[in-house]
């Protein structure tokens, strides 16, 4: 429609109607001011509103920093009230006679008590009064209770706990435990239950239950179990390592596995087995091909495949299930599964996370004081308090125990001294890292109440049923039924070493892989409650070396390798723990085995790599040898072996070569005192002699550390303790030293890309390094990085030329995560020696030219800087010791005004050097004792002897243990800062 506008001219009849609000055209505009009253009404307004908003955030403000200031002063105090009272004197019901309780600056007690009961009291009452929560917190680990006070962060890890059965484990422990044994944690419980008790009484626990609303329950005996069950589970745990090879090994061919999976180094030296003799002859040794022979665990039909929740629930009813198909990760799920499974363990984490350990003993002839010297530090995952705690423990004789002197370092909520000293004898242990669990496939039958599972001997017995209830703070309870099937363990035990039958419970682990279609269970010594132990009074009152290894003869796990030395000179070296005989304990003519080829694979092989990608994983290989001539070969000792070999994946439950049929007799362990040279050394790596006849273990830890302490050792005299000292501060890496000479090498003889300057530069760098990992270092930095690239270029494209399930293959890059070998760098070493070009990848000719390619992307991923030579190692890898409540906590630092963990800080070191150092693992403590004199003894711990933040020893031995230095730890304490007298 036109608007037609009117006529200027026209006149407007009056009489028309016309609306209010229409304007004629020539009406002039009319103005509307605002009435001055509403102008100030509505300034009046906005001033008010904004008035009232000040108001408010001035409010707020001044109601948070009330809160924060009555926080803070609540949170100081209650860090003030729960120090623990170090003078005078104070009543503990429950002793019998008093004890005095002397403390030096570094906070570490010497406990003085007229009978063992009122020491061990003493022991329990002082170490909660420094580590009560740590000591809750712990048993809480073990058996299962975290996120009742942490929430649902922690449920999977308590369902990891309840589904393993650890609880009960020190259940059935506690059961059959000697007398005198419960007798002693009995008295050590009622002096922690004494030190709860002042400290409910007196509103002073530690403010960590504070923060977390809850009181610790009464100490038990069966709770000092369970944290040795801690220790053990954190130093014997390896089954998630056996599924993940298991996993790989289905999309790999056996020669490249064999590779992979090295068990042993020429490097190797085990403490029992004398050095080689060079001067011999080396005999040729006939290259053979490797055993094409198929897993006995792959079935013949793919029925029976059902998920096990559904057999467990009651949705299935049937006869006997066939063995499942080895089950291949296909999905991304099934690949997180089991990396989630590892890294529920702190030690399976990262490579340089592995519990392990350095221990030595120096013959009195190559020391300057004429007497033995002991040394050891541990390795282990490093929290604020520190896991060890330092003390002396002095108890008259009675007539029920005998006189009892000893210093050294003990486990919060177990009694006695670990490591440490006597009058006559010092000790220090190491992880052996024996083969203890065994993964096996069930077969099942019928469904809910009426599972039952099949038994070597071709029973059929019903599952277990264990209910687990999970309390879930702020959230929803977990019931779980965990079920378990029943082991029989052959004799002899370790305990009598009379025939005779053990039955051990073993839980079924299938739910905490959710994918998995089989029925997997648990064979672990700790289920034998045998083998769960506390010898410790007869360690700590050894007068010698033979009264030491006695002493733990029936000290059941972790296995360890224990070296002493006592004050007659005398060094010795025994391995220690229950490790399982697999299948008859019968002799089995031992076969020799040929070096590792050097050269191209033989003909068998290369078929294998073009044909048949099965693998055989059953079976055991041998210790990697070194190049034909650097070894000799000796007809061994035993040319026997015992037993089956360990295998490396599940095994079928009914194969009965993998039945356990008892255990490796003490005496027949691995043992030496006095070896010819003077020295013995362990560092977690092989300690099983070419010749002997049992299974030990398959994944040993690198040979380096221990390489390098035998030479720095071996060979010198007038040693001190302070030549100790400084080897276990000792930052050289004969591996990172390899490997930067092949690098170097690589990048002098091959074609090089477009990044030419950088690259010439990282060659002069690593060709002029020593192997010393100091935190300046910039070679390390390269390795590092040409390390982390070069497994995943190796891997993945030798996944999917040899996987031939391509329609259920996910991705190789996610495959090839699953390689976890403790070994891992004996492997490298060895394909960087040997170059084999079966394990050249797509469009590379040779070694070299694949070596540039990693250093380039290695610095590259690693955002390396142009100038290569400000790349310093320490900033790129610092450690950092943190608390595990206070770290959550923001601002906690600032309120409480002292700082509650470390932050991070520069070191030396990394996983190959006799200091082993990374972000949150390193040495736990450092020990030497000079057996000349017991008050010539030197030991720390990472941070302090307190679990205050604002106690003096909460960080005061932090610094010493950074900068490599120690403290006294005399067997009579001589520094008395304190004094303390219990009374009855």
């Amino acid at each position: 429609m036109t608007f037609i506008p009117p006529q200027p001219d026209t006149p407007i009849d009056p009489t028309e109607p016309r609306l209010a609000t229409r304007r004629d055209l020539d009406d002039p505009p009319r103005e509307h001011p605002r009435p001055a009253l509403f102008a100030a009404s509505l300034h009046h307004r906005a001033h008010h509103h904004l008035r009232r908003i000040l108001i408010t955030i001035g409010t707020l403000t001044a109601v948070l920093a009330f809160v924060l200031i009555l926080t803070t002063a609540w949170l100081r105090h209650a860090m003030r009230a729960s120090l623990p009272q170090l003078d005078g004197a104070l009543h503990a019901p429950g002793l019998t006679l008093p004890v005095t309780v002397t403390r030096d600056a570094q906070g570490v007690p010497s406990i003085q008590a007229s009978n063992l009961d009122d020491l061990l009291f003493a022991q329990g009452f002082i170490t909660a009064q420094d580590r009560l929560w740590q000591m809750d917190a712990l048993r809480r680990h073990a058996s299962g209770q975290l996120a009742e006070i942490l929430g649902s962060s922690m449920v999977e890890h308590d369902r990891l706990q309840r589904t393993l059965q650890v609880s009960e484990a020190a259940d059935h422990a506690i059961a059959t435990l000697p007398a005198d044994q419960l007798h002693q944690l009995q008295a050590y419980a009622r002096g922690v239950n004494a030190s709860i008790n002042h400290c409910i009484r007196t509103g002073t626990l530690p403010v960590e239950f504070h923060l977390l609303h809850y009181t610790p329950a009464p100490w038990t005996p069966r709770d000092t179990l369970l944290v040795s069950l801690a220790m053990f589970q954190d130093l014997s745990t390896q089954f998630p390592v056996k599924l993940r090879r298991e996993a790989l090994a289905t999309h790999l061919p056996t020669a490249l596995l064999a590779d992979l999976y090295p068990v042993g180094s020429w490097r190797d030296h085990p403490p029992t087995q004398p050095p080689p003799d060079l001067t011999t002859p080396v005999p040729e040794v006939e290259q053979i091909p490797l055993d094409r022979t198929q897993s006995s665990l792959r079935p013949s039909t793919n029925l029976g495949a059902l998920p096990f929740a559904l057999l467990a629930k009651g949705g299935v009813s049937r006869t006997a299930r066939p063995l499942p198909p080895i089950s291949t990760p296909t999905t991304e799920a099934e690949i997180t599964n089991l990396l989630n499974l590892s890294n529920q363990f702190p030690s399976l984490r990262c490579p340089e996370c592995r519990a392990g350990s350095n221990n030595w003993a120096v013959a009195a002839s190559h020391s300057a004081s004429g007497a033995p010297l002991v040394s050891n530090d541990m390795h282990l995952a490093l929290n604020i308090p520190s896991i060890w705690y330092e003390a002396s423990l002095h108890a008259t004789a009675s007539t029920t125990s005998p006189e009892l002197n000893v210093t050294g370092f003990t486990l919060p909520g177990v009694p006695f001294v670990i490591v440490g000293r006597n009058q006559h004898v010092a000790w220090g242990f190491t992880n052996l890292g024996a083969d203890v669990q065994d993964v096996r496939i069930e077969h099942l039958r019928g469904s809910g109440a009426n599972l039952e599972y099949q038994r070597a001997d071709n029973s059929w017995q019903p599952v277990a049923h264990h209910h687990e209830h999970i309390a879930v703070r702020f959230g929803r309870d977990i019931d779980l039924d965990v079920l378990t099937t029943t082991e029989q363990l052959g004799a002899p035990t370790i305990s009598t070493r009379a025939p005779g039958v053990t039955q051990i419970e073993t839980p079924i682990i299938t739910p905490l892989l959710p994918n998995e279609k089989r029925t997997l269970s648990l064979a672990w010594t700790i289920y034998d409650p045998t083998n769960v132990t506390s010898p410790f009074l007869a360690v700590n009152t050894a007068s010698d070396g033979a009264a030491l290894t006695t002493a733990l003869s029936t000290f059941g796990g972790p296995s360890l390798n224990l070296i002493y030395a006592d004050d007659h000179n005398h060094i010795g070296y025994h391995a220690l723990g229950a490790i399982p005989i697999r299948g008859p304990a019968t002799q089995h003519l031992r076969t020799l085995t040929a070096p590792l080829p050097t050269g191209s694979a033989p003909v068998d092989e290369e078929d294998q790599l073009n044909g048949s990608d099965e693998s055989d994983e059953t079976q055991s290989p041998t210790p990697q040898q070194p190049p034909p001539t650097a070894l000799p070969t000796t007809k061994p000792t035993f040319d026997y072996t015992i037993g089956s070999p360990i295998s490396p994946i599940p095994v079928d439950a009914l194969d009965a070569s993998q039945t356990w049929s008892g255990y490796i007799p003490f005496a027949q362990l691995p043992a030496i005192v006095d070896p010819p040279n003077g020295v013995l050394a362990t560092a977690n790596s092989r300690v099983q002699p070419d010749d002997y006849p049992y299974a030990l273990a398959l994944n040993w830890e690198p040979p380096y550390r221990t390489e390098r302490i035998d030479k720095l050792l071996i060979g010198r005299t007038g040693l001190t303790p302070a030549d100790m000292l400084a080897l276990q501060n000792d930052v050289h890496s004969e591996f990172d030293l390899v490997v930067a000479q092949r690098l170097a090498y690589a990048l002098d003889h091959a074609k090089l890309p477009t990044d030419t300057k950088r690259l010439h530069q990282a060659a002069d760098i690593l060709r002029a390094w020593n192997g010393d990992v100091t935190p300046n270092a910039v070679a390390p930095s390269i390795v590092t990085a040409a390390r982390a690239t070069l497994w995943p270029i190796l891997l993945i494209p030798q996944i999917d030329a040899h996987d031939h399930r391509k329609h259920r293959s996910s991705d190789a890059a996610s495959l090839s995560t699953l390689y976890d070998w403790d070994e891992q760098s004996v492997a490298l070493e060895t394909l960087l020696q040997h170059t084999p070009t079966r394990w050249l990848p797509p469009g590379f000719t040779n070694w070299d030219d694949l070596l540039v390619s990693v250093v380039e992307r290695g610095l590259r991923s690693a955002h390396a800087p142009s100038d290569l030579s400000t790349w310093h190692f320490g900033p790129l890898h610092p450690v950092e010791i943190s608390h595990p409540v206070f770290f959550t906590l923001p601002l906690f630092d600032h309120l409480l005004g002292t700082p509650t963990g470390t932050g991070p800080r520069i070191t030396g070191g990394d996983g190959t050097t006799v200091k082993t150092i990374a972000l949150h693992h390193g040495p736990s403590e450092r020990f030497t004792a000079d057996l000349s004199n017991p008050q010539i003894t030197w030991g720390n711990i990472t941070t302090g002897q307190s679990g205050n933040p604002i106690s003096p020893n909460y960080l005061d031995q932090f610094l010493p243990w950074l900068n490599g230095t120690t403290l006294p730890l005399p067997l009579n304490a001589t520094q008395q800062s304190h004094t303390l007298t219990l009374l009855p």
